[in-house]
């Protein structure tokens, strides 16, 4: 199960999230501003960075997707220390107990991030766009509508950009990335390179989660799973080894 689990998560959900990372466009909310660019599809615009954008439907199913893929990489990330223990040294197992308590904090902030500035504000752009069309909302109200969500959207606490929440979820992917990078490298069980590439995977999703900082930070992630996991398999190879050709 584990092994499934270390594939899944670290590999898998890791690819779902590059893809569509791609096409999450960042860079809008000065100009033109938050509701003038996510109301309507965009093709590729250098400015912002993703390949495309598809309207307000993709944004919503964007954050649907996304939502599920950040718990399994959480996972996938607690998989990486599960087995630090007693026999890898005090140091190792504090540092593995303060990077789970930071996946926790990096799952949680990540999915409140998503429920509020990408499936609620997907959901509510739709709302919009729908009562616009059925006559039930005037200019007037449209433009009380549209300063609403562009305030919210840059609001100190809870906002898309620069908030509590936001930041919260950037700086604990970090912390994470550091910790359990700490964790293994106290315990013997990594080395410094392969650690290098997991903590660039948490500088980079702590810069952005949009394109391109997402879809790097997911690649980077990759080839770190995939390092540790070859490193893994060598070291257990070489431990069969050793124990089959037995003593001299």
């Amino acid at each position: 199960m584990k092994h499934l689990l270390w594939w899944l998560c670290l590999f898998v959900a890791p690819i779902a999230l590059i893809t569509i990372e791609l096409f999450h466009p960042s860079g809008f909310t000065a100009e033109p501003g938050m509701y003038e660019f996510l109301s309507q599809p965009h093709h590729h615009e250098p400015q912002y960075w993703a390949l495309a954008y598809f309207g307000p439907h993709w944004w919503l199913v964007m954050h649907v997707i996304q939502t599920p893929m950040v718990g399994l990489v959480a996972v996938g990330l607690w998989l990486m220390v599960n087995n630090v223990d007693a026999g890898d040294g005090t140091a190792a197992r504090v540092a593995a107990r303060l990077a789970r308590a930071a996946i926790f904090v990096f799952a949680v902030a990540f999915t409140v991030l998503d429920a509020i500035g990408g499936i609620g504000l997907g959901r509510t752009l739709l709302a919009v766009q729908e009562l616009v069309a059925t006559g039930k909302l005037s200019p007037s109200q449209v433009e009380g509508v549209v300063l609403l969500l562009n305030t919210l959207w840059v609001d100190p606490l809870v906002g898309g950009v620069g908030s509590v929440v936001s930041l919260t979820a950037s700086w604990a992917a970090f912390a994470v990335s550091v910790l359990v990078a700490a964790s293994l490298l106290l315990a013997g069980r990594a080395g410094w390179l392969n650690m290098a590439v997991l903590v660039a995977f948490g500088w980079e999703l702590q810069t952005a989660h949009a394109s391109p900082h997402g879809p790097i930070a997911f690649a980077l992630l990759i080839v770190a799973a995939g390092w540790l996991w070859w490193a893994r398999r060598r070291a257990s190879a070489a431990k069969a080894g050793a124990a089959k050709a037995g003593p001299l």
